[in-house]
C-alpha cells in the first residue's frame, strides 16, 4: 500500500463511522443522551488521539471506546459498574477514596478518604441504569464500594508479600 492512499482512506472510513453513527442514533425513541453514551461524536472521530466515549452530559467525563464497548458488554450491571470504575478513576484514586468520603467504619478515628468525583459517580450510575434498567442505583453503589475494598486489599497483600 502506498503512503499516498492514507488519507483517502482515513476520510473513507470517517465517513462511514460518520453514517453509521447518524443511522444508529435517529432510531426512533432514542434520547440524545442514549446516542451520546453509546457512539463517539464525529469530533471525536476527527481528533488524532484516542477515541473516547462521553457518558452523562458532562464533556469531561470520558472513557475510552474499548472501555465503554467491554462495559457495555458485561451481562450484570455490577460487572458494567465495576469496568467504568476503573475506565473513570485510576488506581491511584480508587486507593485513597471511597464512595462517599465518610467516616471509616471499622476505625472511625482513622483518616477520612476523598469522596469519588460526583460528576463522574453520576455518569456512571446513570450508564449502568440506561444500560440495565432494573438495576438499583443503591446496589450499584454498594458494589462500586466493594471493589474500591478489594483494591486497598490488593494492594495491601501485595505490598506484605514484597
Amino acid at each position: 500500500m502506498a503512503l499516498k492512499d492514507i488519507p483517502s482512506l482515513l476520510v473513507a472510513v470517517k465517513t462511514l463511522v460518520s453514517d453509521k453513527i447518524t443511522e444508529s442514533s435517529s432510531y426512533e425513541g432514542e434520547s440524545e443522551y442514549e446516542a451520546s453514551v453509546a457512539q463517539p461524536s464525529p469530533a471525536q472521530l476527527a481528533s488524532p488521539k484516542p477515541a473516547s466515549v462521553q457518558l452523562g452530559n458532562d464533556d469531561s467525563t470520558r472513557v475510552s471506546v474499548h472501555c465503554w464497548e467491554t462495559a457495555k458488554a458485561q451481562p450484570t450491571a455490577k460487572g458494567m459498574a465495576h469496568t467504568l470504575l476503573l475506565g473513570l478513576f485510576s488506581i491511584d484514586v480508587l486507593l485513597k477514596s471511597n464512595l462517599t468520603g465518610g467516616v471509616n467504619k471499622v476505625n472511625p478515628s482513622a483518616k477520612r478518604r476523598q469522596p469519588l468525583d460526583p460528576k463522574k459517580l453520576k455518569a456512571l450510575l446513570e450508564a449502568v441504569v440506561q444500560q440495565h434498567p432494573g438495576a438499583k442505583i443503591p446496589d450499584i453503589r454498594t458494589a462500586i464500594n466493594k471493589r474500591i475494598c478489594e483494591l486497598r486489599h490488593q494492594e495491601k497483600k501485595k505490598t506484605m508479600d514484597s
